[in-house]
């Protein structure tokens, strides 16, 4: 567990490297072929981890080879869909709009993550990685009980609700974001948290013992509430959040309202959508558990 919770805090805060920083000159230029170097290098590094870590884990585990390979397949779209989020023209064109910004959120949020959290991929990177990650994973972690405890407290229900709640209604209080697009450290620090807070929290809901299924389904009902009720505050505000792109959406065909009201219909509709599905699909898989365990009950019963 510890392992892959630092696993967690180690492969997603680089990604924050990312930071884009809207200019609020309208004569700026930029380049929808602009690639952040360390970015696309740490991409690449984890994917050739990931793809030797693969090959090595396949040829030992025969028995279990259709799940795995499936496992295979959720950590490459999931790997796919960082890399179109964060080193292709959308990271550049969400300089200049709010609307394909909650874009490039929601794909690392709502698709990334719950797709690589289902990949399993941790061990996977670190038998590929062997050598150089295993060494920074162990001298982190430490073999403090404490640390352990703190690490498995994070992936229940409750506080991965919690800390998606307010990492995600923080980020969206008009000083913070408008301070991310004006601070490439601020925003450094946002698309670290976005990504840290996605992770727990569908970790929290996916990789759970049976016990805890109800609590990821209550989990998930109420994210999609209150996500979606902060993308309808933004879509129906009278006034624009986020001052920097009152500056950079004319060029686009869009007013700054409209590109607001945009990227909170993004926001609400596809995110509680999501959220609803996914709590839905739990439900069910709660209920036939629960009633194939009653007929195996009372089939022993009958028997004895």
């Amino acid at each position: 567990m510890r392992i892959r919770l630092l696993f967690l805090l180690m492969g997603l805060l680089p990604f924050s490297t990312l930071a884009h920083v809207v200019n609020v000159s309208l004569s700026s230029q930029y380049s929808f072929l602009s690639i952040d170097p360390v970015s696309a290098l740490l991409l690449l590094i984890i994917a050739i981890c990931y793809f030797r870590g693969s090959r090595k884990i396949g040829k030992r585990i025969a028995s279990k080879q259709q799940e795995y390979r499936r496992q295979v397949r959720w950590f490459w779209f999931g790997w796919l869909t960082l890399a179109i989020a964060l080193i292709s023209p959308i990271d550049s064109i969400g300089e200049q709009l709010f609307s394909v910004h909650m874009v490039q959120h929601e794909m690392l949020m709502m698709i990334a993550a719950p797709l690589l959290v289902l990949s399993r991929p941790e061990q996977t990177i670190l038998r590929g990685g062997q050598g150089f990650l295993i060494p920074i994973f162990h001298g982190l972690t430490g073999r403090s009980p404490h640390m352990l405890r703190f690490y498995r407290q994070l992936a229940t229900p409750l506080w991965g609700w919690l800390i998606h709640f307010f990492g995600l209604w923080l980020w969206h209080l008009p000083f913070l974001l408008n301070a991310s697009l004006t601070s490439s450290w601020v925003h450094s620090l946002q698309h670290a948290t976005f990504l840290l807070i996605a992770w727990v929290f569908w970790y929290s809901v996916f990789r759970l013992d049976k016990s805890n299924s109800m609590s990821a389904v209550i989990s998930l009902f109420t994210t999609g509430i209150h996500a979606s009720l902060l993308g309808a505050l933004l879509t129906f505000s009278p006034s624009i959040w986020y001052s920097p792109y009152a500056h950079t959406t004319q060029q686009w065909g869009l007013s700054p309202i409209e590109d607001q009201q945009l990227g909170g219909l993004i926001m609400w509709m596809p995110a509680g959508i999501v959220f609803i599905a996914a709590a839905l699909v739990t439900l069910a898989r709660l209920l036939r558990s629960n009633t194939q365990g009653n007929q195996a009950s009372h089939s022993n019963q009958s028997n004895q």
